[in-house]
């Protein structure tokens, strides 16, 4: 192996950190000026696993512009590796965070109170860091990428 092989495996390794409701809103607003958009996933879900190869294009594509995806495992805190291993398949380049929080309806009412906490789940937010989009079961790349458009240009 080379060394740039080497140098590409290494900064593939992901890591999940633990996420409560709260640290969800501070991360959001800590992204002001950028469209958030936060998907809500986990690797027993089979249209969740289905979607994250067109997240990871998304991602890669949108690198260094003015939009942040958060991934949000709902594994539970024994499956975290399982969700790391997972993301690093696809070359996921973010931090991912993996949901740790004591009560699960409280932390869906807190996302979103519409959204029954069914997988997949995409929450976007504008550059204010407000929510104004949900979708709930596997997303519409191409909604997305219109909304995203929309948004940025706002």
């Amino acid at each position: 192996m080379n060394i740039f092989a080497h140098f590409k495996t290494v900064l593939m390794i992901i890591s999940i950190l633990p996420l409560n409701q709260a640290g969800l809103k501070r991360i959001i607003a800590s992204e002001r000026g950028k469209v958030v958009i936060v998907n809500i996933w986990a690797t027993w879900c089979a249209p969740c696993k289905a979607e994250m190869p067109a997240l990871a294009s998304f991602e890669r594509q949108h690198a260094g512009q003015k939009v942040k995806l958060i991934l949000l495992s709902a594994n539970e805190q024994e499956e975290k590796k399982a969700a790391e291993t997972f993301l690093e398949r696809l070359g996921f380049g973010s931090l991912a965070y993996i949901k740790q929080d004591k009560d699960d309806q409280q932390f869906i009412n807190a996302v979103d109170p519409t959204w029954s906490g069914a997988l997949p789940a995409t929450f976007v937010y504008d550059r204010s860091g407000k929510l104004v989009k949900s979708f709930l079961g596997t997303v519409d790349m191409n909604q997305l990428e219109a909304l995203i458009k929309t948004l940025s240009a706002r």
